[in-house]
């Protein structure tokens, strides 16, 4: 349990909630210190005191409990059953202790001072040490016990809350927030029971879309135990924070309350219909509800969960805790009134996880940059961060009304849940992107506008140009050769890199990143890769009974780069098949070192450096440059050679993508047959196979970008790795990896001498509780998240969906993947990703479908399982929590729909 040291200071059992040592959540718990910090601001709250955890840490030292909290530590978080059982046996231990005189005593003294008395009713309610916490709310995690009579009864009811802190569920909810068992304590609040008319909680912050403007109210009679716990429904009400304006009031039918007995307790009673109300609270007490969580918000500095009650006209407040489910707000605010749309890096990248803070400032810089090179204001902010990510303000687009009518649509190919998200934001709040200025506003704007306009274009022209003549010459031209293509793009990649490698210090080189920035914006042209994607689009749109044909015309591409990067692979183990005692080392998980000493084992090694010459510079989640790449930790590339392995066949793979070539040959005749008949059949044929042509010439392309950029992001990490042991060396960082910890400008300042003043362990739990959540692909300045649903008509009870970007339909086993550094996939089994970048690729070779949380039709995953001819299905929310491995699934590509079936 926590030391005794801690509480040296203390030494009452039982303190007044009004007493100023209440707030100390070490000595009051949770909910103690909060109700006591409400007290203190003035705030109605009904008058009580607290069974403190001195208390507590007296009653269970009787009871030495010590070694069933060691075994508890001990146990597996997955095994419920073996929790269940510790955690009954310490409940049943503590329930079973003789409650010491002292504490007694302090019970029975501070209840005869109470206004109340003994005589009187009282709330009873746990507040635990880790409960009401920012990260962790552990609501309804421990006991309590309504309408208790008499001092015995509440002493046996303090005992009983002080044995919750081990129930199932609370010891569950600290497993997974990582907060260990020994390191919490119980208090108890005691109250003055409230007998309310009405009772109710309050979001001071909307938890459903997270809209920080929007106050949520649920509202019903008597106690809310009915509704909390969905006994009965609540009246809804949603309400402007900021203008008092009542936007909706939802009336529920409420059939039952929950009251409070004469002899102690509580019961449900089940209310006549002239018993029923037409709505439970007036407007008056809603605004009067609505400024005190507003109040109580400031008074803790963050969106709060407010449980109330109102009494013969009177409103209390009975807990404050925050809303801990939050996504955070966008930061920096922007500095005018305007509602700014911000859309994710991360989705458009098919990666929507948390960065450390120096990798979201380098991206962060890298997005202003961009905005600014084509002809955007220096001076507003175009990249803002939250949650760990970062966002792009897409205000400015939003108020172009072209641009606003076609965004939706566009962004639906990177992100089906983006497009309509901006789509479900414009079609309620549009106006507010409608810019109304007068004439002398826009006649002194003009010059402005048209110089950053011009100078856009300027900056653009030579790119624009030259994507323009791609563009036309890959429709009426034959394709060039794609090595031709990939070099240009490694040469790129390769010359930002040298620039940041090239100055002297290391000072200079972390300030090349940089400073570098305006040059890596200036990329090759992408006109032949726009050509492919017109092309393929506009083969749907010309063959919409036909989507399994155009799907196949995408299929096997051998020189392809992820192909590339997958058939290596299988080459590898190819390599180790022929070389049974490397095949061996490699199944048994055996160094390197040990492999290259076997029979075979320098020939595969050889093998395996020359493919890391190629693709070594790649990595999972390679966006983020603080993840290591292949070079450095080919584990995961190993560990798919092993699958392959021990599944596939010498060559299985390469005659796979001939497969997929015969098919793409077969359905490429099969759309030109279609399209040859009438009068002008022989043009729509030729059309139609121009179109092949382009979309198969080119569509190979769009990987070599990424193989070019790798190499700079490669070198970043390179120089920032290094930057970390530096300091390290100087007795700055503990550990090389903390630099990932530090923003830009506090790396530059250590770099040049300064010491670092900044809590690294605090910003690693920051990044961590970051993790775990789930980002939204568009924010609000507001804090909301606007839906992002996809919907589909006539979808199984019980099924997710979302984007069916590769045809067919696949049943078989899930096999969920986090970090395909350290997970790997069986052959047969189906993919179950969060996302799925180029480092996903090597999955691929084994699988027999592919579900992902995020991307869209134009996204790498995408791509690749069309090449591969498996079913996926991307952008499906929280597939990889309502999914578990072994599961058995089936996944309807075409459709966008996911079921679990087994």
């Amino acid at each position: 349990m926590v030391d005794r040291s801690d509480f040296e200071s203390y030494s009452q059992h039982v303190i007044s909630l009004s007493d100023i040592r209440a707030t100390d959540r070490l000595l009051a718990g949770g909910k103690g210190a909060n109700l006591a910090t409400l007290i203190e601001a003035g705030l109605p709250v009904p008058d009580g005191f607290c069974v403190t955890t001195v208390a507590f840490r007296q009653l269970v030292d009787t009871g030495s409990i010590d070694g069933l909290l060691d075994e508890l530590s001990e146990l597996d978080p997955a095994d419920t059953a073996a929790i269940a059982t510790v955690g009954e046996r310490l409940r049943n231990r503590i329930e079973a202790l003789e409650m010491p005189t002292t504490i007694r005593e302090a019970i029975e003294n501070e209840i005869n001072a109470t206004d109340s008395g003994p005589t009187k009713a009282y709330a009873v309610r746990s507040s635990a040490t880790a409960e009401d916490l920012p990260e962790a709310s552990f609501a309804g995690q421990q006991e309590t016990i309504l309408n208790v009579q008499g001092s015995e009864a509440i002493i046996t009811a303090s005992r009983a809350c002080m044995a919750s802190l081990f129930t199932d569920r609370a010891i569950a909810y600290r497993a997974k927030n990582d907060i260990p068992h020994t390191d919490v304590a119980l208090a108890v609040v005691v109250q003055r029971m409230i007998t309310p008319d009405v009772s109710g909680v309050l979001f001071t912050a909307d938890p459903m879309t997270g809209n920080r403007h929007r106050t949520a109210i649920e509202a019903g009679l008597g106690l809310g135990e009915a509704f909390v716990s969905g006994a009965a429904a609540a009246d809804s009400i949603r309400v402007n924070t900021q203008t008092g304006e009542i936007l909706e009031y939802e009336r529920a039918d409420q059939q039952i309350v929950v009251q409070a007995r004469s002899e102690g307790g509580i019961e449900t009673v089940e209310l006549e219909a002239a018993e029923r109300p037409d709505r439970v609270l007036t407007d008056e007490q809603i605004r009067t509800l609505v400024d005190l969580g507003t109040t109580i918000e400031a008074l803790f500095e963050q969106p709060q969960d407010i449980e109330w009650c109102i009494e013969d006209g009177s409103i209390y407040i009975l807990q404050s805790r925050p809303i801990t489910s939050l996504f955070p707000v966008p930061a920096p605010k922007p500095t005018d009134d305007q509602l700014h749309v911000y859309c994710s890096l991360g989705h458009a990248q098919a990666f929507a996880e948390a960065m450390p803070p120096l990798v979201r400032d380098i991206w962060m810089a890298y997005t202003e940059e961009t905005f600014e090179a084509f002809g955007f204001s220096a001076h507003e902010t175009w990249a803002v961060e939250a949650g760990g990510r970062v966002y792009m303000d897409m205000t400015s687009l939003l108020q172009v009304s072209v641009v606003r009518d076609l965004l939706p649509h566009q962004l639906r190919a990177t992100s089906e849940p983006m497009g309509a998200a901006v789509e479900n934001i414009l079609e309620r709040r549009s106006e507010e992107f409608r810019i109304e200025r007068s004439l002398p506003e826009i006649v002194a704007g003009t010059p402005a506008v048209t110089r950053s306009v011009w100078q856009g274009a300027k900056m653009s022209r030579p790119v624009l140009s030259a994507m323009a003549d791609g563009f036309v010459g890959a429709f009426i031209g034959e394709p060039t050769d794609p090595q031709d293509e990939e070099a240009k793009w490694i040469t790129w990649g390769q010359w930002i890199a040298s620039r940041v490698h090239a100055p002297d210090t290391l000072s200079e080189r972390v300030r090349a990143i940089r400073t570098n920035l305006n040059v890596a914006i200036n990329y090759p042209p992408v006109g032949p890769l726009l050509a492919a994607l017109v092309a393929g689009r506009l083969l749907e749109q010309l063959f919409p009974d036909a989507p399994e044909d155009v799907n196949a015309v995408g299929r096997g591409f051998p020189d392809e780069l992820v192909t590339r990067i997958n058939l290596g692979l299988g080459d590898l183990a190819d390599v180790a098949r022929a070389n049974p005692a490397v095949a061996d080392a490699l199944r048994e998980g055996a160094s390197l070192e040990t492999i290259e000493s076997l029979a075979g084992g320098a020939e595969f090694i050889d093998a395996l450096e020359a493919y890391l010459e190629e693709f070594g510079h790649r990595a999972t989640g390679e966006i983020d440059i603080s993840r290591p790449r292949w070079q450095e930790n080919p584990s995961g590339l190993l560990a798919t050679v092993r699958a392959n392995l021990e599944h596939e066949q010498q060559g299985a793979h390469r005659s796979h993508i001939r497969q997929m070539e015969r098919e793409a040959r077969g359905a490429a005749v099969a759309l030109e047959q279609r399209a040859d008949h009438g009068l002008l059949g022989p043009v729509r044929r030729r059309l139609v196979r121009q179109l092949i042509r382009t979309y198969r010439g080119y569509i190979q392309t769009r990987e070599y970008p990424k193989q070019g950029a790798a190499h700079m992001f490669a070198t970043w990490r390179d120089v920032l790795c290094e930057a970390g042991e530096v300091l390290v060396d100087d007795g700055l960082l503990s550990d090389s990896t903390d630099v990932w910890f530090l923003r830009l400008e506090e790396l530059l300042d250590a770099l040049d001498g300064e010491s670092i003043a900044v809590d690294i362990d605090t910003r690693r739990a920051e990044f961590e509780r970051y993790k775990s959540l789930t980002a939204p692909p568009v924010l609000t300045s507001e804090g909301e998240a606007p839906s992002g649903r996809i919907e589909r008509e006539d979808v199984p009870e019980g099924a997710l969906t979302g984007t069916g970007v590769s045809g067919g339909v696949v049943e078989g086993i899930a096999r969920v993947v986090r970090d395909p550094t350290t997970e790997t996939i069986e052959n047969g089994e189906i993919l179950v990703a969060p996302s799925s970048d180029p480092g996903w690729t090597p999955l691929f070779l084994n699988a027999a479908g592919m579900v992902v949380e995020v991307g869209g039709r134009m996204s790498h995953g995408a791509l690749v399982a069309r090449e591969y001819g498996i079913p996926a299905v991307v952008s499906v929310s929280e597939a990889t929590e309502r999914i578990e491995t072994g599961q058995r699934i089936r996944i309807d590509g075409t459709q966008g729909i996911v079921e679990i079936i087994g």
